[in-house]
């Protein structure tokens, strides 16, 4: 399975890569802007991709997302916060997604989630 993680803090991108590496998954593509996320999916398309929402540059996660979708419609999204702020959420909620997962990073939900997708693409392909 192709992986996307985005998110401009390296620690926590290391952290989420090592938990991905313990669920036996090595190649992960890995961005730290939004524009770098929506080149890297558009090229590689992903099955999933994991968007921090609060990056440093003018393209945030949400932004990201919404191109991503437009760019590479089979892929599915996770956003990924510190923050649960109300309006954020929202706009968030704006671009079709599987769901949210708070920093830190819990192992558990993280492969939840790739399991979700797997189950998913698996569905999508014996109804083709």
């Amino acid at each position: 399975m192709k992986i996307l993680l985005v998110d401009d803090e390296i620690i926590l991108q290391n952290l989420f890569k090592f938990h991905l590496k313990n669920l036996g998954f090595e190649d992960v593509m890995v961005a730290q802007t939004g524009e770098q996320a929506i080149a890297l999916a558009e090229e590689h398309q992903p099955q999933i991709a994991f968007l921090d929402i609060n990056l440093l540059t003018n393209v945030d996660g949400i932004e990201a997302g919404k191109e991503i979708k437009k760019k590479s419609p089979n892929t599915y999204i996770i956003f990924v916060s510190a923050n649960e702020d109300s309006v954020v959420m929202e706009r968030a909620s704006q671009v079709e997604n599987l769901g949210f997962l708070n920093k830190p990073y819990n192992p558990e939900l993280i492969e939840q989630y790739i399991k979700m997708v797997a189950m998913r693409i698996r569905k999508a392909n014996r109804n083709k």
